[in-house]
């Protein structure tokens, strides 16, 4: 089994931003340089004004919430990858143990995207992967989407190489070039219901019903 989050606000500050006097204090204070910083909203939210795509941008904390609630589940033996709004590709570790703190957390992903892989105990915890994510969706795919019944996810649970796909931003909706990919591979789509959830309240209600299967 396969997870991925998809479009996940997670990235560096952008080169259009990065001379922007609110970018350019945070990293002073940090003791870094602006394009080795995450994006925040909570931090730079006039600096990201204009920035293209902005409403799915700058809110990292929605793809650390989600891991947490994956990581800790009793699920076994499946895959983890996180696909960034900027198109990069993160593979996680099974056995890796994120930090519960949010500001360790941006740490480690700064060192993450800065080093390209963290490692320890002559394991490989994190590491950006060049794949593209259309290879990480195959046929077997349930995406996570409002306006759908949990019915397809059910029928999916438990078959061999079940790709689970759930959005880790925190407004709109896939971008173009994922509806293609979802269209080319047939996925299934499942949901739960017309209101919108978070992205934190599919992953668990997710795990919960696979958790079900195992």
């Amino acid at each position: 089994m396969r997870f991925v989050f998809l479009e996940a606000s997670l990235e560096t500050i952008p080169p259009e931003i990065a001379d922007h006097e609110v970018v350019r204090r945070d990293a002073k204070r940090r003791g870094k340089r602006p394009e080795e910083i995450l994006l925040d909203d909570s931090k730079h939210h006039r600096a990201m004004e204009g920035l293209e795509n902005r409403e799915k941008r700058g809110r990292p904390d929605i793809v650390h919430q989600c891991l947490l609630a994956l990581l800790d589940s009793s699920l076994e033996d499946f895959e983890v990858y996180v696909h960034t709004v900027a198109g990069k590709v993160i593979r996680v570790n099974r056995k890796t143990r994120l930090p519960r703190n949010y500001n360790r957390f941006v740490g480690l992903m700064e060192d993450l995207f800065r080093k390209g892989k963290i490692s320890a105990g002559g394991d490989v915890l994190l590491e950006i992967v060049d794949v593209g994510i259309d290879e990480l969706i195959s046929r077997n795919a349930v995406v996570m989407h409002e306006g759908y019944d949990v019915r397809p996810l059910l029928e999916a649970a438990g078959s061999e190489g079940l790709v689970v796909c759930i959005g880790a931003f925190p407004h709109g909706d896939f971008d173009d070039e994922l509806w293609r990919i979802f269209e080319e591979k047939g996925v299934r789509f499942a949901g739960f219901g017309d209101r919108p959830r978070t992205s934190l309240y599919v992953t668990y209600k997710t795990v919960c019903i696979l958790e079900g299967f195992s």
